[in-house]
């Protein structure tokens, strides 16, 4: 159970998908998945960025094995990271819902998946939360390579060749965000909630697109909470 009731509950799309990437990460029959990030910007990388033959996949070898020959040594845009559970947006939209978040809500985040052995339609998961330790904004004269924030140097923005204006980072609490073992289904096949959620959610329709994250409405904190919670 929860330690307490979340002010805000929100959830975002996020990795690899098809208008970013190409492609959407596999999941397995026993509901297990990999979670691939978008490419990092070609124009964005450093000597710190992480390529996607550095990072582990969970069923064995590296995330480069599920993508494409042209993209197999590109640099990956690791955000949100499950190692020291951070997330970053410099962009308008999400960087005022981020900045909303206090200590002990939720940031939830749900991706495209698709079935490894092509046995059944593309759907959105939710793949991980974080219960929030801290909310960061990143000052405009901030070092670069940044030095002074070393609890969130793993983030992908942190790693970028220059600073991104703007930049709002979420720290996760560590004893209390993860990533799951299994995804647990979101949408249906045309990526609206499913019905059986609304309930517990408290929002219906379309959660496509990732420009902007869809807030929990305060009547059903609770219930989502509770729910995420109980996920394996």
């Amino acid at each position: 159970m929860p330690n307490s009731k979340p002010n805000n509950i929100l959830f975002l799309r996020v990795g690899i998908d098809k208008g970013c990437g190409g492609l959407l990460s596999p999941i397995f029959s026993d509901g297990s998945f990999e979670y691939i990030p978008i490419p990092e910007s070609p124009n964005k990388a450093s000597a710190r960025s992480i390529s996607f033959n550095q990072l582990n996949a969970r069923s064995g070898g590296v995330l480069a094995h599920f993508l494409p020959a042209r993209r197999k040594q590109d640099a990956a845009h690791y955000d949100p990271e499950f190692e020291t559970f951070t997330y970053g947006d410099p962009g308008k939209n999400k960087r005022s819902q981020l900045l909303r978040l206090i200590r002990n809500d939720y940031l939830v985040f749900y991706a495209g998946l698709t079935p490894h052995d092509f046995s059944g339609h593309d759907q959105l998961y939710v793949i991980g939360y974080f219960v929030i330790n801290q909310i960061h904004e990143i000052p405009t004269t901030i070092e670069w390579p940044p030095i002074r924030y070393a609890a969130l140097t793993n983030n992908a923005h942190m790693r970028r060749n220059s600073y991104d204006p703007g930049l709002v980072i979420a720290e996760g609490h560590p004893d209390r965000s993860r990533l799951l073992q299994r995804a647990t289904p979101l949408s249906n096949e045309s990526l609206t909630v499913l019905p059986e959620l609304t309930a517990t959610f408290g929002f219906t329709g379309s959660i496509m697109r990732a420009g902007a994250g869809r807030w929990v409405p305060p009547s059903h904190l609770g219930s989502v909470a509770t729910w995420l919670e109980d996920l394996n």
